[in-house]
């Protein structure tokens, strides 16, 4: 039996609550088109938002606000399926919450390194971020990220922009952050068309390109080196590179 969701983190936490009101737990738990075998059965869960934050709450209430955020720091590590594990360490604690304090139990260890993963992409991506200024005078910056880590980038940029407008854009997701001055909020991008840089944009990275080349010391060069603090996954929208 296998089970597919909307893709959404309500969407997934309706199938929790599924599992427990159907007593049943899937094979597979998908969010994407799998291959079927021959006695394969996929049941589309649907997306039932009141029920899905009502689990979050009971999460939050008898797991702790720790479990609440390493679950959904665990969702957000989309580069791999964590569906299977995830809805089963959700189950374990409500069973018995002491057992997620256990690092050697192999959910919890799973639980734990999905989210090191998102965290340490998150780090990575407060660090080497780009902004353009847009003609309007908006902060703009694209990323494409190996996981979904755009909607814990916020609380970063909006304390060091506080007082700029600015626009993260996800273009692996096809999601982006705004910022206004006031409000962050999280959106959905439906139609893109590429932003009007301003005109002194090109004279700011060709400065900022030439202080990158400046500050290098020839005899020290050691891309490997360099490759280790900057990866080449993170480097397509680097200016400096």
């Amino acid at each position: 039996m296998i089970w597919r969701y909307d893709s959404s983190f309500e969407g997934f936490l309706s199938a929790v609550v599924r599992s427990y009101t159907d007593k049943s737990l899937p094979d597979f738990l998908t969010r994407t088109e799998v291959e079927m075998g021959l006695f394969d059965e996929i049941l589309d869960i649907p997306t039932n938002t009141a029920d899905a934050y009502k689990l979050l709450n009971a999460i939050e209430n008898q797991l702790g606000t720790k479990i609440k955020h390493k679950v959904f720091h665990t969702f957000l590590c989309d580069d791999q399926p964590f569906e299977n594990d995830l809805l089963r360490y959700i189950r374990l604690g409500f069973k018995d919450p002491s057992l997620l304090e256990r690092i050697s139990h192999p959910l919890v260890y799973s639980i734990e390194e999905y989210q090191k993963r998102t965290l340490r992409t998150v780090h990575k991506m407060n660090a080497f971020s780009r902004f353009e200024t847009l003609e309007e005078g908006t902060l703009y910056a694209q990323i494409a990220p190996p996981r979904n880590v755009l909607p814990l980038m916020g609380g970063h940029f909006k304390k060091r922009f506080q007082h700029e407008r600015f626009i993260i854009h996800d273009l692996k997701r096809s999601t982006a952050l705004v910022y206004d001055k006031k409000t962050l909020e999280l959106h959905t991008i439906h139609d893109y068309e590429e932003p009007v840089r301003s005109e002194d944009e090109a004279t700011y990275q060709h400065l900022w390109k030439r202080f990158f080349d400046h500050v290098a010391i020839t005899q020290r060069l050691n891309p490997k080196l360099q490759r280790s603090h900057v990866p080449l996954l993170y480097r397509e929208w680097m200016c400096e590179f």
